[in-house]
Protein backbone atom coordinates (compact mmCIF):
# COMPACT_ATOMS: atom_id res chain seq x y z
CA UNK A 1 0.00 0.00 0.00
CA UNK A 2 1.30 3.61 -0.93
CA UNK A 3 0.87 6.42 1.59
CA UNK A 4 -0.43 9.61 0.69
CA UNK A 5 3.30 11.54 0.83
CA UNK A 6 4.52 8.94 -2.13
CA UNK A 7 1.69 9.00 -3.96
CA UNK A 8 1.91 13.21 -3.73
CA UNK A 9 5.77 12.24 -5.13
CA UNK A 10 4.48 10.07 -8.02
CA UNK A 11 2.22 12.92 -8.62
CA UNK A 12 4.34 15.59 -8.85
CA UNK A 13 6.96 13.41 -11.18
CA UNK A 14 4.05 13.10 -13.47
CA UNK A 15 3.77 16.74 -13.89
CA UNK A 16 7.44 17.11 -14.28
CA UNK A 17 7.43 14.60 -16.90
CA UNK A 18 5.03 16.19 -18.88
CA UNK A 19 6.81 19.38 -18.58
CA UNK A 20 10.19 17.01 -19.60
CA UNK A 21 7.67 15.61 -22.71
CA UNK A 22 6.52 19.33 -23.34
CA UNK A 23 10.26 20.67 -23.46
CA UNK A 24 11.43 17.98 -25.92
CA UNK A 25 8.64 18.52 -28.46
CA UNK A 26 8.99 22.55 -28.63
CA UNK A 27 12.55 21.94 -28.79
CA UNK A 28 12.16 19.53 -31.63
CA UNK A 29 9.68 21.87 -33.62
CA UNK A 30 11.64 25.04 -32.96
CA UNK A 31 15.25 23.21 -33.91
CA UNK A 32 13.33 21.48 -37.29
CA UNK A 33 10.94 24.11 -37.86
CA UNK A 34 7.64 22.91 -38.71
CA UNK A 35 4.61 24.59 -39.95
CA UNK A 36 1.23 24.46 -39.01
CA UNK A 37 0.50 21.05 -40.27
CA UNK A 38 3.13 19.36 -39.11
CA UNK A 39 2.59 21.46 -35.42
CA UNK A 40 -1.22 20.26 -35.48
CA UNK A 41 0.06 16.67 -35.59
CA UNK A 42 2.80 17.14 -33.20
CA UNK A 43 0.68 18.96 -30.95
CA UNK A 44 -1.92 15.71 -31.55
CA UNK A 45 0.79 13.44 -30.68
CA UNK A 46 2.40 15.13 -27.84
CA UNK A 47 -1.27 15.26 -26.21
CA UNK A 48 -0.85 11.47 -26.41
CA UNK A 49 1.86 11.24 -24.62
CA UNK A 50 1.38 13.18 -21.89
CA UNK A 51 -2.38 11.15 -21.64
CA UNK A 52 -0.34 8.13 -21.54
CA UNK A 53 2.32 9.54 -18.98
CA UNK A 54 0.11 11.00 -16.47
CA UNK A 55 -1.84 7.50 -17.10
CA UNK A 56 0.83 5.52 -15.98
CA UNK A 57 1.68 7.82 -13.01
CA UNK A 58 -1.61 8.02 -11.71
CA UNK A 59 -1.20 4.41 -12.00
CA UNK A 60 1.29 3.87 -10.08
CA UNK A 61 0.54 6.32 -7.39
CA UNK A 62 -3.14 5.67 -6.57
CA UNK A 63 -4.03 3.15 -8.76
CA UNK A 64 -6.32 5.80 -10.71
CA UNK A 65 -8.15 6.69 -7.40
CA UNK A 66 -9.17 10.13 -7.97
CA UNK A 67 -8.10 12.62 -5.19
CA UNK A 68 -8.04 16.86 -5.27
CA UNK A 69 -4.01 16.54 -4.82
CA UNK A 70 -3.85 14.88 -8.12
CA UNK A 71 -4.48 17.95 -10.16
CA UNK A 72 -3.01 20.32 -7.58
CA UNK A 73 0.29 17.86 -7.47
CA UNK A 74 0.84 17.58 -11.26
CA UNK A 75 0.06 21.17 -11.78
CA UNK A 76 2.89 21.98 -9.03
CA UNK A 77 5.46 19.31 -10.36
CA UNK A 78 5.19 21.13 -14.15
CA UNK A 79 5.36 24.27 -12.32
CA UNK A 80 8.39 23.32 -10.06
CA UNK A 81 9.92 21.89 -13.35
CA UNK A 82 9.39 24.73 -15.71
CA UNK A 83 10.72 27.20 -13.90
CA UNK A 84 13.98 25.06 -11.81
CA UNK A 85 15.11 22.66 -14.73
CA UNK A 86 13.31 23.41 -18.02
CA UNK A 87 16.37 25.76 -19.10
CA UNK A 88 18.50 23.71 -18.29
CA UNK A 89 17.13 21.27 -20.16
CA UNK A 90 16.01 23.00 -23.51
CA UNK A 91 19.71 24.33 -23.37
CA UNK A 92 20.85 20.42 -23.41
CA UNK A 93 18.69 19.42 -25.71
CA UNK A 94 19.57 22.26 -28.31
CA UNK A 95 23.21 21.37 -27.31
CA UNK A 96 22.71 17.46 -28.15
CA UNK A 97 20.80 18.84 -31.73
CA UNK A 98 23.69 20.76 -32.61
CA UNK A 99 26.13 17.89 -31.89
CA UNK A 100 23.97 15.31 -33.89
CA UNK A 101 23.73 17.61 -36.88
CA UNK A 102 27.88 18.33 -36.64
CA UNK A 103 28.11 14.34 -36.73
CA UNK A 104 25.46 13.66 -39.15
CA UNK A 105 27.52 16.25 -41.38
CA UNK A 106 30.62 14.65 -40.72
CA UNK A 107 29.51 11.38 -41.96
CA UNK A 108 28.14 12.94 -44.87
CA UNK A 109 31.14 14.56 -45.62
CA UNK A 110 32.92 10.98 -44.95
CA UNK A 111 30.89 9.45 -47.14
CA UNK A 112 31.11 11.73 -50.05
CA UNK A 113 34.79 10.87 -49.94
CA UNK A 114 34.63 7.52 -52.27
CA UNK A 115 32.05 9.40 -54.66
CA UNK A 116 34.71 12.51 -55.02
CA UNK A 117 37.54 10.13 -55.84
CA UNK A 118 35.48 8.10 -58.24
CA UNK A 119 34.46 11.47 -60.03
CA UNK A 120 38.16 12.44 -60.34
CA UNK A 121 39.37 8.70 -61.76
CA UNK A 122 36.20 8.75 -63.92
CA UNK A 123 36.66 12.22 -65.60
CA UNK A 124 39.65 11.67 -68.21
CA UNK A 125 37.84 8.07 -69.62
CA UNK A 126 34.47 9.86 -69.72
CA UNK A 127 36.32 12.85 -71.45
CA UNK A 128 37.78 10.26 -74.39
CA UNK A 129 34.36 8.85 -74.39
CA UNK A 130 32.34 11.80 -74.92
CA UNK A 131 34.55 12.98 -77.51
CA UNK A 132 34.59 9.57 -79.03
CA UNK A 133 30.86 9.63 -79.46
CA UNK A 134 30.86 13.02 -80.82
CA UNK A 135 33.43 12.24 -83.17
CA UNK A 136 31.26 9.32 -84.46
CA UNK A 137 28.14 10.92 -84.55
CA UNK A 138 29.55 13.97 -87.17
CA UNK A 139 30.76 10.92 -89.12
CA UNK A 140 27.20 9.34 -89.36
CA UNK A 141 26.03 12.67 -90.02
CA UNK A 142 28.51 13.52 -93.04
CA UNK A 143 27.97 9.79 -94.39
CA UNK A 144 24.59 9.40 -94.00
CA UNK A 145 22.67 12.67 -93.48
CA UNK A 146 21.57 13.60 -96.77
CA UNK A 147 19.90 9.78 -97.52
CA UNK A 148 18.40 10.53 -94.27
CA UNK A 149 16.61 13.34 -94.64
CA UNK A 150 15.67 12.21 -98.46
CA UNK A 151 14.49 8.46 -96.85
CA UNK A 152 12.68 10.42 -94.00
CA UNK A 153 10.85 12.99 -97.08
CA UNK A 154 10.09 9.61 -99.26
CA UNK A 155 8.51 8.06 -95.68
CA UNK A 156 6.00 11.04 -94.93
CA UNK A 157 5.26 11.74 -98.58
CA UNK A 158 4.44 7.47 -98.61
CA UNK A 159 2.61 8.16 -95.30
CA UNK A 160 0.33 10.98 -96.22
CA UNK A 161 -0.71 8.77 -99.58
CA UNK A 162 -1.60 6.15 -97.08
CA UNK A 163 -3.27 8.48 -94.71
CA UNK A 164 -4.39 11.84 -96.39
CA UNK A 165 -5.43 14.79 -94.08
CA UNK A 166 -8.84 15.48 -93.05
CA UNK A 167 -10.29 18.86 -94.94
CA UNK A 168 -12.65 20.52 -92.64
CA UNK A 169 -15.32 21.69 -95.52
Amino acid sequence: MITDFVALIWVVAAGAAVGLVFDFYRSLRKWLGWGKLLTIVGDLVFSAAALYLLFRFFLKANHLDFRFYIVWGSALGLFLYSRILSPIILWLFFKCYWLIERFMGLILSLLSIPVKIVRVLMGPPYAILRWFSLLLFRINEALWGESVVRIRKKALVFWNRLFPPRTNG
